[in-house]
């Protein structure tokens, strides 16, 4: 018995460090400067936007996605308008950089904090989503799963599920097709809101195929075949 545990107990462990080194943003497109946590957090000196948040918040207000097929408005157009940084949305933190405009750390690394351009960044090309964002996935927005703001034109969304935890309920869209957890946040107060987070992980936590090369680094699941969109929109 102990023959046949042992491999395998080594397997496990192996696949198990394989997966916490996959899981950073160590190689990824985040991997921006010689301390790359630094880019976006520090121990010390935050701003208090968010804890242990390293860079300026500027841009605020945003033009945000609208239609006439939209059941689950409104959507917020401050995109993280509380002022209790606990219920801000992880969309305000991308868009800190996604926005194009010039972002600077607060706490630089180093002896007494120098600053250093190496943390200061302005993205471009495709990175660049602009203040407009009226051409993109809704964001900031409550996932409403009943009532008549669900189902105007028959898209069927799945419902939000609750996960028990020791800091309250934890609601995520469970897809219909990978059963990822597609995780919603606290910007609307209640902990159903849809975020840029709901799909993408800053951290880089899933792996799939074709990652960094036909597939995008930070989804939460394999989008082949449009699965992430088919998890969530079930009657397209």
């Amino acid at each position: 018995m102990k023959k046949f545990f042992l491999p395998l107990l080594v397997l496990v462990l192996v696949v198990g460090v394989a997966t916490v080194v996959w899981a950073t943003v160590i190689g990824t497109p985040h991997d921006l400067a010689p301390e790359p946590c630094a880019m976006c957090h520090t121990p010390h000196s935050g701003t208090g936007d968010y804890p242990l948040w390293n860079r300026t918040q500027g841009q605020k207000t945003y033009t945000t996605y609208s239609s006439w097929t939209f059941d689950m408005g409104p959507v917020d157009t401050t995109v993280n308008g509380a002022s209790d940084f606990k219920l801000r949305t992880p969309s305000a933190l991308c868009l800190v950089c996604h926005n194009g405009i010039a972002s600077e750390a607060v706490n630089y690394p180093g002896p007494c904090s120098n600053p250093d351009a190496a943390y200061d960044i302005e993205v471009s090309g495709c990175a660049d989503l602009g203040i407009d964002l009226k051409n993109d996935h809704p964001i900031s927005f409550n996932y409403a799963t009943e009532g008549d703001t669900m189902d105007l034109d028959g898209n069927h969304f799945p419902t939000a599920s609750g996960h028990p935890s020791a800091l309250g309920t934890r609601f995520s869209i469970v897809g219909a097709i990978s059963a990822t957890d597609y995780w919603l946040y606290k910007g609307d107060g209640v902990g159903k809101s849809f975020e840029c987070a709901t799909c993408h992980s800053v951290h880089d936590l899933a792996t799939y195929p074709g990652k960094g090369s036909y597939q995008v680094y930070f989804l939460r699941s394999d989008n082949t075949g449009s699965q992430m969109c088919l998890d969530c929109h079930t009657a397209r």
